[in-house]
């Protein structure tokens, strides 16, 4: 019975080294999954959906904008996206006495150029194919639009009249899916005409993007969440 009982033992003494080794070596697989995972998750911004699309009328109304996904840049700005089936809605959002310019930028996953949709007093689109950007086609619009500065009128200037904007608006746009025909969109988000103080400043979602290099960008997906009718 001892030389059973020693046996025992030896063979428990020979056995936990090997199960705690595979168990060390099963944790840090699994950890390194979840970390792969969550790093995968970091990656893509998913874009809230909404079943209703908002009223272009230069707020970011807190109603129609609730579902969306919110980002919050300095100077009290704010940057509001989702989607339905067919569009990307779009918000920027500054204070009373900023113009809130938007560009967005969009790499087109097929082409690989880089495009900027622009809305200031106008709207215009260009492109980046590697060398230069072109020149902006000013309110020939291809699948997309949106909510300008609106208009105010004339001041009067050393050099005589000059046009007045209407400060304190909201800056919309609406972007058709199928202008860039992908699931996931390479983007770069900013908003100019904002002042601190005496100064405008211009901001940008990711922060350290540059425009001509998509690299530098954020990837977003749109939402499978099933949106009613």
């Amino acid at each position: 019975m001892l030389q059973n009982l020693s046996r025992m033992i030896l063979s428990t003494t020979i056995l936990l080294p090997i199960v705690v080794l595979l168990l060390v070596v099963v944790t840090e697989v699994v950890a390194s999954e979840e970390i792969a995972t969550k790093d995968n998750a970091l990656d893509v911004i998913t874009i809230n959906a909404t079943n209703k699309a908002p009223l272009f009328d230069g707020r970011c109304d807190e109603d129609e904008w609730k579902s969306a996904k919110k980002f919050e840049l300095p100077a009290q700005t704010f940057i509001y996206l989702m989607h339905d089936k067919h569009s990307l809605y779009v918000c920027a959002k500054g204070k009373a006495e900023d113009y809130a310019v938007i560009d967005i930028y969009v790499k087109h996953a097929k082409t690989g150029y880089l495009h900027n949709l622009h809305a200031s007093a106008q709207l215009g689109e260009r492109i980046f194919k590697g060398k230069q950007w072109s020149k902006s086609e000013r309110w020939n619009l291809k699948d997309w639009s949106g909510f300008w500065v609106p208009y105010a009128g004339r001041v009067e200037a050393e050099d005589g009249l000059r046009p007045k904007f209407l400060k304190g608006s909201h800056r919309e746009m609406q972007i058709l899916r199928k202008k860039f025909p992908s699931d996931t969109w390479n983007m770069m988000i900013s908003i100019s005409g904002v002042y601190q103080g005496k100064d405008s400043s211009e901001f940008s979602y990711p922060e350290k993007a540059v425009d001509t290099d998509g690299s530098t960008w954020a990837k977003f997906s749109f939402s499978k969440a099933s949106l009613s009718k």
